[in-house]
């Protein structure tokens, strides 16, 4: 609202100040990004045809678990070998804030003061050690008071007993907390790994499948060499993730007190 007028008797505006804050945040919320499932990180050669024995080497799986049908290097072209698929993996979810739909905050006081003073009348106190207050009848919004600036205890008189207090401004300290997310749950990535007899893909000689639960053998035909390779998905299902975090934490703290002690709070009819 409009800050009203200092009245007449208490004409010169001598402080400015505000009582309750109104500063609405909320925290955005937090989501997951989604997971995938990846391929495995090793594709290894095995001394026994049925992936029993020592290994043999380690090669790198990106040509043959690319999906396209890829001729085989020597190193993994062998009837006396077989190949051991890694297990699958999927890949963590990354945590992010989603866009609030208005602005966060908007910046206001819910109550402000405003304090008038005028000149004591002289000479029209029986004591000198006193002052005459203005009498006047109080306009509306406005109540008598003796002010006091600054920080410090203070004990209102019986005839001044309602306390006011107003801030100079104050100190924003809340915060949200960071948005996390949780293992991916629900996930099944199984991938199963081809060999041919042909150079095409397209005669099958033997198949193995490799899960994220279990790695996966690829059984060597005796006396028949692999023609061509390639990886499949079977399930490409890596689940979802939970999200946390975008709890409020902290306050507003109001800094610069001054205590007013009124005859009766200022806004109130008498």
């Amino acid at each position: 609202m409009d800050e009203p007028q200092c009245p007449s008797s208490a004409p010169t505006t001598v402080y400015r100040g505000h009582e309750t804050a109104d500063f609405p945040f909320e925290c955005s919320p937090c989501r997951c990004s989604e997971p995938a499932c990846a391929l495995p990180d090793d594709l290894r050669t095995d001394a026994s045809p049925k992936c029993g024995g020592s290994a043999v080497a380690v090669h790198d799986p990106r040509d043959i678990l690319s999906g396209a049908c890829v001729v085989p290097t020597e190193a993994l072209a062998n009837d006396r070998q077989s190949l051991v698929l890694g297990e699958t993996r999927v890949t963590p979810c990354e945590g992010s804030v989603e866009p609030p739909p208005v602005p966060q905050f908007t910046l206001r006081w819910d109550r402000s003061g405003v304090a008038c003073g005028g000149s004591p009348r002289g000479g029209t106190c029986a004591s000198p050690s006193k002052t005459c207050a203005p009498s006047e009848e109080e306009e509306d919004g406005f109540a008598e008071c003796i002010m006091h600036l600054g920080e410090g205890e203070v004990t209102c008189p019986e005839d001044y007993p309602v306390d006011v207090v107003l801030y100079d401004g104050m100190r924003d300290e809340r915060h949200c907390t960071p948005c996390e997310c949780g293992p991916p749950q629900r996930s099944e990535c199984s991938l199963m790994l081809l060999s041919f007899r042909d150079g095409e893909c397209d005669d099958l000689l033997t198949a193995g499948t490799a899960s994220n639960q279990a790695p996966g053998c690829l059984e060597a035909k005796p006396g028949v060499t692999p023609q061509s390779m390639k990886a499949v998905w079977r399930v490409n299902q890596p689940g979802s993730c939970e999200p946390s975090g975008g709890e409020l934490r902290g306050e507003i703290v109001l800094t610069g007190p001054s205590t007013f002690c009124c005859q009766r709070r200022p806004g109130e009819k008498a």
